[in-house]
């Protein structure tokens, strides 16, 4: 099916190829903004990092991105109508769950980076650089709206002490086994689009898609930014509300969940093609 597609879409002469490419992203990326996935800067970043992925990667590594996309989106969707009929309070979040465009960026820039790496060298470590930014990705947000559902309170990851539900580096044992289970099925669906790859090589993406998530939720805990409102007496991530500069009780304040989400993507994909690269070596 991959190499059906490849060949219907890039067999087109230049420049109609790059112009089908371009068509076919500015569709997903309408419904998207449609649908409230996306916000409208949102969607013009997933447009352009769409183009980049699907020409440089092809469709393997397109589908790949879609199913980061649309997955997280129904488990975010589901998770919420859910978490309507629960009473239980939650730490508010600065953002919804229509992505803007630095949640765009922090999620799919290296993802993008190593796509581009790919296309350049065509060497197998940004394949696995690749695969190990969605895996992450993936792991981060499943371990979030899957954490969510979970009955029992969350802990600090840190502490190991019950935090409110929704407070970033609180971590539940539900929120752990979507966290791992959503990784390696990325890279399950990577082993099976990318011809060449190795199971080692798989194994690496999703082992390191998951070490992100554990690393996202760490870093949730140590240095991101965290805010006390006194008149309603909630914990928020966001800065001021109603006009008020609210108090910041954790953290540092530049760091808010989008340059947490970009830190621990970035650690996955780097480590990943250190780590794909060392190995490499060692086998030669």
């Amino acid at each position: 099916m991959i190499a059906f597609l490849d060949n219907a879409l890039f067999s087109l002469p230049w420049p109609w190829s790059l112009v089908a490419v371009a068509a076919i992203l500015a569709v997903v990326a309408i419904l998207a903004y449609v649908a409230r996935s996306l916000d409208a800067g949102g969607a013009l970043c997933a447009f352009v990092m769409g183009v980049t992925v699907l020409w440089t990667t092809r469709f393997a590594g397109f589908l790949l991105f879609m199913l980061f996309f649309v997955s997280c989106n129904i488990v975010g969707k589901i998770s919420k109508r859910l978490r309507a009929k629960d009473s239980s309070p939650e730490v508010r979040e600065k953002k919804g769950h229509r992505r803007d465009i630095m949640q765009v960026v922090s999620n799919g820039l290296m993802a993008t980076l190593a796509a581009l790496l790919w296309f350049f060298t065509g060497k197998v470590q940004a394949l696995v650089m690749f695969g190990a930014a969605v895996a992450e990705a993936t792991s981060d947000t499943f371990a979030g709206e899957v954490g969510r559902l979970s009955r029992k309170a969350p802990v600090s990851i840190l502490t190991m002490r019950p935090v409110p539900k929704g407070l970033s580096g609180g971590v539940t044992a539900l929120g752990m086994v979507g966290a791992m289970a959503s990784s390696m099925v990325i890279a399950l669906c990577w082993f099976i689009s990318f011809k060449g790859v190795t199971v080692y090589e798989a194994a690496l993406v999703g082992v390191m898609g998951f070490a992100g998530a554990v690393i996202d939720s760490y870093l949730g805990a140590a240095v991101q930014a965290q805010y006390y409102d006194p008149e309603t007496k909630e914990i928020s991530e966001d800065d001021e509300r109603d006009g008020r500069k609210l108090e910041l009780t954790r953290g540092i304040r530049w760091v808010d969940n989008d340059m947490v989400n970009l830190m621990s993507n970035t650690f996955s994909a780097v480590f990943a093609l250190g780590m794909c690269t060392l190995i490499l070596k060692l086998v030669r």
